[in-house]
């Protein structure tokens, strides 16, 4: 929904956006690797279609992580997180580093931790430089243009995507609402977390409380549409309009 559409809505029936903040619901491309994002929309997608567009985005995901990002040479090496390693880094000048032949091979020792020091070191500065940076036009052009036909066969999954690790919250609630103002919009965020739940009272949007463990108070799936009814009429107390959902 634009925002001109939106801002048209004062005589329609309300709209509601609904906010998730799940990290679950991110993970796109093995439900269209397996068919599983086409069959949980009963018909209304062509699974091979969506198929396609995943064996395309494998290809392009690995081509970069083997070219840039030494994803066949450490693949087998699990480290936590980037700077696990840092302590084996000892700040050689890797200009001139020949990383097709240093020997990175088991056993594990220090030498070889060094060795996956040097890369975790080259994979960071790679990526606080951007792709954009790394890849030729091409391969960008090539990049986009996939991501527009995904984001075109889901239905905007990934332009509606909002990261909230370096602004917060509350930000991105704030640019979600300039995106669908008008009023006759309703917003819920449905999530886990206590940062999004001071959000959105922030807001003043009704929160609904997920909890991913199987013994939890708070189950999902069991998330039914006359319980975010619910939620939503207390806040914007108007239980008997209809709704269109977005």
């Amino acid at each position: 929904m634009d925002q001109s559409s939106a801002s048209n809505n004062a005589t329609k029936d309300p709209v509601n956006v609904y906010i998730w903040d799940l990290d679950e619901t991110l993970i796109l491309l093995k439900s269209l690797l397996t068919g599983a994002y086409a069959e949980a929309l009963n018909g209304l997608k062509d699974s091979q279609s969506g198929v396609k567009i995943g064996k395309c985005w494998e290809k392009l995901i690995l081509q970069v992580c083997d070219e840039h990002y030494f994803y066949e040479q450490i693949e087998n090496y699990n480290e936590p997180f980037i700077d696990s390693l840092l302590e084996y880094d000892d700040g050689r000048d890797l200009s001139g580093y020949d990383f097709s032949n240093d020997g990175l091979s088991p056993p594990f020792d220090d030498s070889i931790k060094r060795k996956l020091a040097y890369r975790h070191r080259v994979i960071a500065q790679k990526y606080e430089q951007g792709l954009h940076n790394i890849l030729d036009e091409k391969t960008i052009k090539l990049w986009s243009d996939h991501y527009d036909l995904t984001d075109n066969f889901t239905d905007g999954w990934l332009s509606s995507v909002y990261s909230s690790w370096e602004v917060g919250k509350l930000q991105c609630f704030t640019w979600i609402k300039a995106r669908f103002s008008g009023p006759s919009v309703r917003f819920c965020v449905i999530g886990d977390g206590f940062e999004e739940c001071e959000a959105a009272e922030r807001m003043r949007w009704p929160f609904i409380q997920i909890d991913l463990q199987p013994n939890g108070p708070h189950r999902f799936p069991g998330l039914t549409m006359d319980l975010v009814g619910h939620y939503i009429d207390v806040v914007y107390d108007t239980s008997d309009a209809k709704k269109d959902d977005k």
